[in-house]
């Protein structure tokens, strides 16, 4: 006979408080909220709990949780339409190492407890929801998880909560796939962001994230020099010039362009080769995105999504696998890329 499906309840009280680890209860109120032994609570609204208080992050981190619920406010489906879904799924899968979604979803059918660390608007949660047989839990920092919810719909094996990666509301080995598809490089401290993920994969867990790759000097240069200014800018400008970006791109793209360079150039990062000229601006110059694949909307989030975050780190891979050496993870893949860095990593069993 199959196990009855855990009530909302149950799933709730798996949370711990994120501070001190201990356990929570719920109180039906109203309002609803978590409650530990000590008295401090947590207001569950919408089914979500909530870990997060703007007041008591850093100003930087703050600004950028509040950057990414403007976006998912914006493109609230973001990941659920067929054209962004299966861009995203392909790309994900080459990444992380798995040759097709039927390997992937054999290993999701061997996890009991999943985590989507940063689980924007849903798009993951509802694929892991598909594969794996037990929980799947999403976390974000931003009003984001208020969409994931939407999203995916009630769930009995989905629990959903506002928090900030570095202090999850789960105990330590709670997961046994952990997964932080580019986010790490928008916390406040990215390291500190990783550490905390490892500690709650379970020994013989694995871990999954990508960050942004450091890119050649012309584009670094643009992208710290455009950052500075629309990270300052009041909202209506940057998504001006998110949108100058994106018709740039457009522009670009709808010409069909090429150009040969004809020797590489090592010190600003060019290769030899025959470009499209937008895709060469794009990784030589500066981020002018446009997939014409995907509605205008959702091409000019992408460019806000790149410069409005106030934390947007980049490394190399030398720096990424000192951070997992320092874990004692072992790499199961690695996939150095254009755009960012992705690992996929097991956890010792002792």
């Amino acid at each position: 006979m199959p196990a009855e499906a855990p009530s909302s309840t149950e799933l709730l009280e798996l949370l711990v408080e994120p501070h001190t680890g201990s356990p929570l209860h719920l109180v039906a109120g109203p309002p609803p909220r978590l409650e530990s032994e000590s008295g401090r609570a947590y207001p569950v609204d919408g089914g979500v709990a909530r870990f997060v208080a703007a007041d008591a992050l850093p100003a930087e981190q703050a600004a950028t949780g509040d950057t990414f619920s403007t976006k998912w406010a914006r493109v609230d489906t973001f990941g659920h339409d067929a054209a962004t879904r299966d861009f995203h799924h392909r790309w994900y899968l080459e990444r992380y190492g798995w040759p097709d979604e039927a390997a992937f979803a054999a290993f999701l059918g061997q996890q009991a407890r999943v985590l989507d660390a940063g689980c924007g608007v849903g798009r993951d949660v509802a694929w892991y929801l598909a594969h794996a047989p037990g929980l799947v839990a999403g976390v974000d920092i931003s009003t984001a998880v208020d969409a994931a919810a939407r999203n995916v719909g009630a769930h009995p094996r989905l629990l959903l909560a506002q928090a900030d990666l570095a202090n999850l509301p789960f105990p330590p080995g709670f997961f046994d796939y952990v997964a932080c598809d580019q986010v790490l490089h928008h916390t406040f401290d990215p390291r500190a962001s990783f550490d905390h993920l490892v500690s709650r994969v379970r020994p013989g867990g694995v871990l999954a994230f990508y960050v942004y790759k450091v890119k050649g000097p012309l584009r670094e240069f643009a992208d710290d020099h455009l950052r500075s200014l629309a990270t300052r800018m009041p909202e209506a400008e940057a998504l001006r010039l998110s949108e100058a970006l994106t018709r740039f791109g457009q522009a670009l793209t709808e010409q069909r362009l090429t150009m040969e360079v004809p020797v590489a150039i090592p010190e600003l990062g060019i290769s030899a080769g025959r470009f499209d000229v937008q895709r060469w601006l794009y990784w030589n110059v500066f981020k002018c995105f446009y997939n014409a694949d995907w509605d205008w909307e959702t091409n000019v989030m992408t460019n806000y999504d790149w410069y409005r975050p106030v934390t947007a780190y980049r490394y190399r891979p030398e720096e990424i696998r000192e951070w997992i050496a320092a874990a004692g993870l072992e790499i199961l893949h690695e996939d150095v890329g254009d755009a960012g860095l992705s690992y996929r990593c097991r956890k010792p069993t002792h």
